[in-house]
C-alpha cells in the first residue's frame, strides 16, 4: 500500500446541523383545504419568468421567502454548469439574475402543482416547471416549494431546485444502448474519451449513461466479472433499504434486470445479478477490462490528456490508455480497511479479520472457533452478528459508542424513500439528490422523528440490555451518510432481539485495547474471551485523495494534493469533492455514494463529460454574488444560524 500523504481540508467542512439545516417554517395559519395549488404554482412561475425577462433584481428577490436565510436554490448544471447552492433571498436573486442572462433562459413553462402536507404545522405548494437555455442549448427542469410568507402572506418561494436534463443537440438516446458495443483493442495501447476506474455499480451505470450519450469509454475493474463487487462480500449481506430505491436507470427498457420476485431488501446475490444483467443487456462488458488495475497515471496539461498505464491481468500485459476524461468510481469512503494495530496481536491464538474477509459463521465454526467477538454496531455488524449466532458461535458485540438506529419501516413513509413506491423514479431522485440540503435534511429528520414519536419505547428493552441507541428523535440519517458514509444501523428486524433476549452478549462504551492469547482486553480493563474477532469498523479513508496512489498508481500524488476533500459538506451545503469538476485539476471526477446516488449522479457526471467533449459546456460558476461584502457573522454567503 502506498504511503498516505496528509492534505489540508479543502474546502472547509462545516457542521450540517448547526450551519446548514434551516428552521422549518410554520404555515399552519393557512387554510390549505381552500388552496388551489395549480393557480398558486402558475402564478409564481409566471412572475418568476416575467421578472427574469425584465432583469429586475429587487422584484426577483421579493419572490423568495423571508429574510436573508429564508430561501434556498440548488442548481445542478442547468445554470451554474456546476453543483451549487445559494442561500438567502438576496443572494439567490443576484445569482439567478446573473446566470439567467449568461445562459439566456428561454420558455419557462409551468408543469404541475399540488399541496404537500408534512405535519399539522407545515404544508407547501410543490410545483414543477420546465425551461430551456441558449448558451448552451439545453433542456432543464425545476421544482419550487412555495409557502405563504411574511406579514402580507404572499406566496413566495421557500426552496428552488433546477437541473439540466439534456443538451438540445446531443440528446440522451436510449436506443444507442441496444446497439452493439465495439470491443476494446487486445494487448495494445488505445485511446478513448473516458476511462472509468472501477466496474462496480457506479462504474457500470456510468458506462450505460455514456453509451446513451454516444461517448466512447472504457472501464477498468479488478474483478473477474460484473457483479463481483457484491458477490465477493459476506454471504448474509443484504441491502439496507427497499428495492424500489435500488433500481438502475433505463430499467423500464430492461425488465429482466430487476425481477418482481426479488426480495424487498435485496440480497448480495440479487444485487450482483442486477448489475450483471444490466451490463449484459446493454453490451457494456465489451468495454470493460476485467482483472486489471492501474499502475501509473499522469496528466498532460498542455494536451489536456490523461495517460493511464494498466496492468491487464486477464492477458498478462501492460498497456497505456490515453483519455480526455478520467473517472474514479472505486467507492470513495470504502478503501483502507479500518483495523487498529493493537498490542498482543501475535499472542492471540484465534483468527482476526475485517468484515471484508468474512464469509460466513459456518466457516469460522469449521475452522475450530466456538466463540466470536464482533467489533462494531452499524449495518455490517448487525448483518454478521446474527449470522455468527445462527452458526452456533457464542457471540459478543462490542459497541464503541452510541449508534443511530432507524427502523427500515420508516423508509416506507411517503415523505421519505416511500415515495419511490408510487412516483416516477426521476422525480423522486430530483427531490432526494437534487434539492437544497438546508431544506431536505430537516424534512427527512422531521419524517423520521414523527415516526419515532409514535413509538418512544421501541428500543427501551435493548437499551436495558446494554446497547446504546440514538433514535430518530435526536439522530439524523443524512448526517451519518454525508459525514461518515455510514456508521448507522437500519433495523430490519434481526439482531436487536438477540441482544434483548441475552442470546448475544453486548459490551458498550468500551474499545478494544489489546489482545490476549484467548481474547480481547477492553479499555475498561476487562477481557472478553473469543476464538475469532471480526472487525466491522468500516474503512479508513473517507477522503479519496488519500487513496488515489493505491487506485491510480505512480504519479497520482502529483494531482491528488490539488483536489477537493471528499464527503462532509462545504459552507453552501454541497457535498465536497464528488460528482463534479475539480477546481484545480482538469477533467477528473470522483463518483461514489449509494445506489440511488449512482442513478442520479451518473447522469450528472455524464452530462458534464459530454458537454466538455463537445466544447459546449461553460466554465463552472464558482462565485457567490455579494460574498465580498459578507458580514462577519456570515461565511461564504451562508448565514450561520445561531438558533440551530
Amino acid at each position: 500500500m502506498a504511503l498516505q500523504a496528509e492534505y489540508p481540508e479543502f474546502p472547509p467542512k462545516v457542521d450540517i446541523r448547526g450551519q446548514i439545516y434551516d428552521v422549518l417554517p410554520n404555515t399552519s395559519s393557512t387554510d390549505w383545504a381552500g388552496v388551489d395549488a395549480s393557480k398558486v404554482g402558475l402564478s409564481v412561475v409566471s412572475a418568476l419568468s416575467e421578472c427574469l425577462q425584465r432583469r429586475h433584481q429587487p422584484s426577483v428577490a421579493k419572490l423568495f421567502a423571508g429574510n436573508a436565510t429564508g430561501a434556498h436554490w440548488k442548481d445542478t448544471l442547468a445554470l451554474t454548469a456546476h453543483l451549487r447552492t445559494f442561500n438567502g433571498s438576496k443572494t439567490v436573486a443576484a445569482a439567478l439574475m446573473e446566470l439567467s442572462h449568461l445562459r439566456r433562459i428561454t420558455a419557462v413553462e409551468f408543469g404541475a402543482a399540488q399541496v404537500v402536507k408534512a405535519n399539522e404545522e407545515l404544508s407547501w405548494v410543490d410545483c414543477s416547471f420546465y425551461f430551456g437555455t441558449e448558451s448552451p442549448r439545453a433542456q432543464c427542469r425545476g421544482k419550487l416549494m412555495i409557502i405563504p410568507d411574511g406579514a402580507d402572506g404572499e406566496w413566495r418561494i421557500w426552496s428552488m431546485s433546477t437541473w439540466l436534463t439534456n443538451f438540445e443537440d446531443h440528446l440522451e438516446d436510449e436506443t444507442l444502448l441496444r446497439q452493439p458495443s465495439l470491443p476494446l483493442p487486445v494487448e495494445t495501447d488505445f485511446r478513448t474519451d473516458v476511462l472509468v476506474i472501477g466496474g462496480g455499480n457506479a462504474g457500470v451505470i456510468l458506462a450505460g449513461r455514456l453509451k446513451a450519450l454516444n461517448v466512447d469509454y472504457a472501464v477498468v475493474d479488478r474483478n473477474k466479472q460484473v457483479g463481483d463487487n457484491w458477490r465477493l462480500r459476506y454471504d448474509c449481506m443484504r441491502f439496507h433499504t427497499f428495492k424500489s430505491f435500488c433500481q438502475t436507470p433505463y430499467i423500464r427498457k430492461c425488465p429482466r434486470v430487476y425481477p418482481d420476485e426479488a426480495s424487498d431488501a435485496l440480497t448480495r446475490d440479487e444485487l450482483a445479478d442486477q448489475i450483471h444483467a444490466f451490463a449484459h443487456e446493454f453490451e457494456l462488458n465489451q468495454r470493460i477490462l476485467h482483472q486489471s488495475s492501474v499502475v501509473a497515471t499522469s496528466y498532460d496539461a498542455g494536451k489536456k490528456l490523461w495517460s493511464v498505464t494498466i496492468a491487464d491481468g486477464a492477458r498478462g500485459c501492460e498497456r497505456v490508455v490515453t483519455c480526455r476524461c478520467l473517472v474514479v468510481a472505486t467507492g470513495a469512503g470504502f478503501s483502507g480497511v479500518n483495523v487498529p494495530d493493537l498490542p498482543g496481536r501475535d499472542e492471540f491464538r484465534g483468527s482476526i479479520m475485517h468484515s471484508t474477509a468474512y464469509g460466513n459463521g459456518q466457516q469460522l465454526l469449521d475452522s475450530g472457533a466456538k466463540s466470536v467477538i464482533v467489533v462494531g454496531s452499524a449495518n455490517t455488524a448487525f448483518d454478521i452478528m446474527p449470522d455468527c449466532h445462527k452458526a452456533g458461535l457464542q457471540t459478543t458485540m462490542i459497541q464503541r459508542s452510541s449508534t443511530y438506529v432507524v427502523p427500515m419501516s420508516y423508509f416506507a413513509h411517503p415523505m421519505g424513500l416511500g415515495a419511490y413506491e408510487f412516483l416516477p423514479i426521476e422525480d423522486c431522485d430530483a427531490v432526494v439528490s437534487g434539492g437544497p440540503l438546508a431544506v431536505g435534511g430537516p424534512l427527512l429528520a422531521l419524517c423520521h422523528g414523527m415516526q419515532a414519536l409514535e413509538e418512544p419505547k421501541r428500543y427501551d428493552e435493548v437499551r436495558k440490555a446494554g446497547l446504546q441507541v440514538e433514535d430518530s428523535l435526536t439522530g439524523d440519517l443524512l448526517i451519518n451518510l454525508i459525514d461518515r458514509c455510514g456508521g448507522h444501523f437500519v433495523d430490519m428486524g434481526k439482531g436487536i432481539e438477540l441482544i434483548t433476549t441475552g442470546q448475544v452478549g453486548i459490551r458498550s462504551g468500551v474499545v478494544p485495547a489489546g489482545y490476549t492469547a484467548d481474547g480481547v482486553v477492553l479499555s475498561d480493563g476487562s477481557e472478553v474471551k473469543a476464538d475469532a474477532v471480526v472487525w466491522c469498523t468500516g474503512f479508513g479513508n473517507l477522503d479519496v485523495r488519500k487513496s488515489l496512489p493505491d487506485i491510480l498508481g505512480k504519479g497520482a500524488e502529483q494531482f491528488a494534493s490539488k483536489m477537493e476533500s471528499t464527503w462532509g459538506v462545504d459552507a453552501e451545503g454541497e457535498t465536497r469533492g464528488v460528482w463534479k469538476r475539480q477546481p484545480n485539476v482538469d477533467n477528473i471526477y470522483v463518483f461514489a455514494g449509494g445506489t440511488g446516488q449512482h442513478r442520479w449522479f451518473s447522469k450528472v457526471i455524464a452530462l458534464q463529460i459530454k458537454g466538455t467533449l463537445e466544447g459546449i459546456f461553460p466554465e463552472a460558476y464558482r462565485r457567490t454574488p455579494g460574498v465580498e461584502e459578507t458580514a462577519p457573522e456570515e461565511t461564504n454567503g451562508v448565514h450561520l444560524h445561531s438558533n440551530l
